[in-house]
């Protein structure tokens, strides 16, 4: 009798459970518990259920008695190890998804769940195997193709990545996150034209795809059509769908809670996932350390768990490091209130791990953008833009829905990497252009006036260097561009990935490098100009495209900035024809960047921190956000 009513209970509990009735599932659970509490069944659809409910904790203690009366129940050591993945106890997690596999190897769940695992856990090779693994048991889980694409990408696999993205399509067509997936390995490629149409179908799928929406705009930095204007549009368009409804639930919070001191020593908060051997890193790493803490309390928000010997450079210019990896937004604005932050600055734009929607609650009283994104971000939440009068000059002030703030010295302060190669004198002979810049730059405008510099600097050769050149069909693909305007594979270097140091190094073989447009060099054209290979650029008037020119007129060198594309070619030529010019700049390139303030933090910094104390001071004297230009 009483053997009957658990089971009664516990099939009345899988049809509440099957139905999502997770409350009605778990009285009858209970009830059931109530009556044989050593039953393995029950036992076990109660741990599904809290789990599902997100208790993982409670899952644990469940599953330990299922394992406790049935050791070899391989679905328990499965489940047993996703609830602890959820409490990111990931050595014994593993050992259970082992032993999962261990008792039945033919289930692909265990598999899967060890691939996300490895996930966590940044190892790219063990992911792959993982879902391989998964995929040979069931070659039909769209799932599990998607990230399997996801390893191919960090493994930088991306031919390989973007077949098992296509695949998981076949299976989940409606999926929007494999399209975006998809998007981000033709990116890679340089397949700029591809990504944009998969960012734009899963737009269409799931038009709330915040991400999504983010990487459009992106993407529309690298296409020459339509004016600075334009782009603020359509990023203020991306405000008024997903920021800008978020706005009233903090701001009041804000204003009441700061002492509206002007003069007091400030707390700034830096927002960003890139903290690292990245571009925002290389270019915070001086500015954080020289910050004044007699006016200056620095706090750095860390939006991913990604670190390296960067990261540790930054942690020690840092008061304060805040992950917020695994926080979302209404936390993470939460702990910057908490923190009585008076400038909160996003370091992100609309970049990989931003946190644009935190800004929109507006934890602080003052919010501005400076540094990770060559674009206004659009948001009504961010009052200011760091910029400099040459990036956006005068008149330009309707590029950006923020107010501008215009530094001295150019918005970038660059630190050279520790460990960079001394500079390598160029032997005399035939000249070698150069681009080490993201083949999403190198767009069918730049290839053709690429070919026009070549016809008219016979012998010479091009080098480009970037990772996905490593894949045999990225090559082919260039190549055949390339020959469509009438240059040869014996007058091309095409280069893949390797270590930075060593990527630096291979500026030796350059004796002149090419910027991209209109989307130019940003750390690339720093990188360039350190290892004292003078660079070519075309500034347009939009943002992204005169991020070089601001390092050229601060290094004195403006003639290397052309006005069109004749001009650009017959810069780029003349400057081949000057053996003696170019050898000057071999010589004085490094010295010129070390004695600027484009690598000194000491006195860059101040002018930043010029600038942060007149934001305050216009909002202790209840002034909109004003127009600041530091001396």
């Amino acid at each position: 009798m009483q053997f009957n009513l658990v089971g009664n209970l516990l099939q009345t509990a899988q049809a509440h459970f099957a139905a999502g009735r997770l409350g009605e599932a778990e009285i009858c659970c209970r009830q059931a518990l109530g009556i044989g509490p050593r039953n393995p069944s029950v036992l076990y659809l109660t741990a599904m259920i809290v789990g599902e409910a997100g208790r993982p904790a409670e899952a644990v203690a469940l599953l330990d008695q299922v394992i406790a009366l049935a050791p070899n129940a391989a679905e328990a050591h499965g489940n047993r190890g996703i609830a602890l993945m959820s409490l990111r106890r990931l050595d014994e997690a593993e050992r259970a998804l082992r032993r999962a596999i261990e008792l039945d190897p033919r289930r692909a769940e265990p598999w899967y769940a060890l691939g996300n695992l490895k996930i966590a856990q940044k190892q790219p090779e063990a992911v792959f195997q993982a879902f391989l693994r998964a995929l040979e048991i069931n070659p039909l889980d769209g799932r599990a193709w998607t990230n399997m694409g996801n390893a191919l990408q960090q493994l930088g696999k991306h031919d390989d990545a973007i077949a098992a993205y296509q695949r998981a399509v076949s299976l989940l067509p409606g999926e929007a996150s494999i399209f975006y997936n998809l998007a981000l390995a033709f990116h890679e490629q340089g397949r700029t034209e591809e990504a944009l149409a998969g960012v734009i179908r899963a737009l269409e799928l799931d038009p709330n795809y915040v991400m999504a929406h983010s990487n459009a705009l992106l993407s529309s930095l690298y296409f020459g059509q339509g004016s600075a204007a334009d782009l603020r549009v359509e990023h203020e368009a991306w405000d008024a769908a997903h920021a800008a409804p978020l706005a009233p639930l903090s701001s009041a919070q804000s204003d009441q809670s700061a002492d509206r001191d002007p003069e007091r020593r400030l707390k700034i908060g830096y927002v960003s996932g890139d903290f690292r051997s990245h571009p925002v890193g290389w270019l915070l790493a001086n500015v954080l350390p020289a910050h004044d803490r007699a006016q200056v309390e620095v706090f750095c928000y860390v939006a991913d768990s990604t670190a390296d010997e960067v990261t540790e450079r930054l942690k020690a210019g840092a008061d304060h490091w805040r992950p917020i990896v695994d926080l979302g937004d209404d936390a993470v604005a939460d702990l910057v209130r908490r923190d009585g932050i008076d400038i909160l600055v996003d370091l992100s734009g609309h970049t990989a791990h931003n946190r644009l929607l935190m800004f929109a609650r507006r934890p602080a009283p003052v919010q501005a953008s400076w540094l990770g994104y060559p674009s206004t971000t659009g948001l009504s939440a961010i009052d200011y833009l760091i910029m400099d009068a040459v990036t956006v000059p005068a008149g330009s002030e309707d590029w950006c829905s923020e107010t501008l703030v215009r530094l001295p010295h150019g918005r970038f302060c660059y630190a050279p990497p520790l460990d960079a190669p001394p500079v390598a004198l160029r032997p005399e002979g035939p000249v070698t252009f150069g681009s080490f810049n993201h083949l999403a730059k190198v767009g069918p405008e730049v290839l053709s006036l690429w070919a026009r510099v070549l016809a008219e600097v016979p012998d010479s050769r091009l080098v480009l260097k970037w990772k996905s050149l490593g894949e045999p069909s990225v090559r082919e693909r260039l190549l055949a561009a390339f020959a469509a305007l009438g240059v040869g594979a014996d007058r091309l270097d095409l280069r893949g990935a390797s270590h930075h140091v060593d990527l630096l190094a291979e500026y030796g073989d350059i004796d002149i490098a090419l910027d991209t447009f209109p989307y130019s060099g940003g750390i690339t054209s720093a990188e360039a100009l350190w290892m004292c290979v003078p660079v070519v650029t075309w500034p347009q008037d939009r943002i992204a495209a005169r991020q070089t020119f601001a390092f050229l007129t601060e290094l004195g060198l403006t003639e290397l900035a052309a006005a069109s594309e004749d001009d650009y070619v017959r810069i780029a030529a003349d400057l081949a024809a000057d053996p003696v010019r170019r050898a000057e700049l071999r010589r004085t390139l490094r010295p010129r960047m070390a004695a600027s303030p484009l690598t000194d933090g000491a006195r860059f910094t101040p002018t930043l921190e010029t600038a942060y104390r007149q934001m305050w001071r216009a909002w202790c004297g209840g002034q909109s956000p004003q127009a600041i230009t530091v001396a």
